[in-house]
C-alpha cells in the first residue's frame, strides 16, 4: 500500500512539473511520424527491400516506445542525477563511437553505424549527442575555477575527440551539427564575443582546409555544393524527382498512395521522405509539419 501511495506520489509530482505544452508536441509528432511509416513506406518495404509491408511502420513504433520511456524516465529525474546519467551515458556511447573506425559497418562509403547483436544497428553520435549536450552544460556551468575561460576550454577539449571522430567517418553534416551546438551554448553561457568568433572562424577555415585536402574522401561535399548553384555541374537526380514530387504534389497532394517518388527515388523513404508526405498530402500539411516544429522550437526556448 505505501509502495502503491509513493507511485503514485511520483507520477503525480512528475505530471505537476512536466511542460505539457512540449509533451504534447512531441506525441502529436509522433502520431504524425508513424502515420506516414505506415502510409508512405509500405510500398518501398515491400518492393525495394522484398521484406514485411509494414517493416518501416514496426520499426518506427519500437523506436517511439523506446523514446517515450526515456522522455519519461529523463523528465522524472532531478538536476543532480540527470547530470550524473548523462555523463556516464556521454562516456559509454563515446567508447561505441571510438569503435566505430574499427568495427563500424560501412554503408555508401562512410563508416557510421555499430552493429550489436540481438540490437538495432545504430549510430552512436545520435545516442551521444543529448548526453553531450548536458555534459556540455554542466561544464560550462562551472563556477568554481579562478580563471573565467577555463570552463571555454575543458568545454573545447572534450569536443574535439568527437568531431575528429567524426570527420573520419566522414560525416561532416554531424560535424557541423556538433559545433555549432557547442558554440550556441558558450555564446548562451556569455563568452567574450571575440573569443567566440575566433572559435567560429578557425572551425571554417580547419573545416575548408580538410575538404580541399582530402578530395578523395571529402570531394561529393563540393560536389553537392556546386550542384547546389548549378544543378548541371553534378548529378542531382534526386534532387530533381524530388521538386518534381512536390510540384506535382500541389497545395493538396494526389492521396495516400498515390504518389510515385518513392517508386522512384533510392532513398525516399529517408532523406526524400518530406517530398514523400508532399506529393501525397500536399504543401500546405508540410507547411502545418514546419509549424508545428517552429511552434516546438518557441516553446523550448
Amino acid at each position: 500500500m505505501l509502495s502503491n501511495n509513493l507511485i503514485y506520489k511520483s507520477y503525480y509530482n512528475w505530471w505537476k512539473n512536466i511542460n505539457k505544452t512540449i509533451l504534447l508536441i512531441i506525441v502529436i509528432l509522433f502520431g504524425l511520424g508513424l502515420f506516414f511509416s505506415l502510409v508512405s513506406t509500405s510500398l518501398i518495404a515491400s518492393d525495394k527491400l522484398n521484406t514485411n509491408s509494414y517493416y518501416f511502420f514496426i520499426k518506427h513504433f519500437f523506436f517511439i516506445v523506446i523514446g517515450i520511456f526515456f522522455i519519461v524516465f529523463f523528465s522524472s529525474l532531478n538536476r543532480l542525477d540527470l547530470i550524473k546519467i548523462s555523463r556516464l551515458l556521454f562516456i559509454l556511447f563515446l567508447l561505441f563511437l571510438i569503435l566505430v573506425p574499427f568495427f563500424g559497418i560501412e554503408v555508401k562509403g562512410s563508416k557510421r553505424w555499430i552493429d550489436i547483436p540481438l540490437l538495432p544497428r545504430f549510430q552512436p553520435i545520435e545516442l551521444l549527442k543529448p548526453f553531450l549536450i548536458v555534459t556540455l552544460a554542466s561544464v560550462l556551468n562551472y563556477e568554481n575555477s579562478k580563471n573565467i575561460y577555463f570552463k571555454f576550454l575543458l568545454s573545447f577539449f572534450l569536443l574535439t575527440p568527437i568531431v575528429l571522430l567524426l570527420i573520419i567517418q566522414p560525416d561532416i553534416g554531424q560535424t557541423l551539427l556538433i559545433f555549432l551546438t557547442w558554440l550556441s551554448l558558450i555564446f548562451i553561457s556569455g563568452i567574450n564575443l571575440i573569443i567566440f568568433f575566433i572559435f567560429f572562424v578557425l572551425f571554417c577555415t580547419s573545416l575548408i582546409g580538410v575538404i580541399y585536402l582530402f578530395p578523395n574522401r571529402f570531394g561529393y561535399i563540393l560536389a553537392r555544393i556546386q550542384s547546389f548553384f548549378d544543378p548541371a555541374a553534378g548529378n542531382s537526380y534526386q534532387s530533381e524527382k524530388a521538386s518534381e514530387a512536390i510540384i506535382s504534389g500541389g497545395f493538396f497532394g494526389k492521396g495516400i498512395g498515390e504518389g510515385t517518388l518513392k517508386n522512384r527515388v533510392p532513398e525516399a523513404h529517408t532523406d526524400y521522405i518530406v517530398s514523400v508526405i508532399s506529393e501525397e498530402f500536399g504543401v500546405l500539411f508540410i507547411i502545418i509539419l514546419m509549424v508545428i516544429f517552429l511552434f516546438f522550437c518557441l516553446s523550448g526556448i
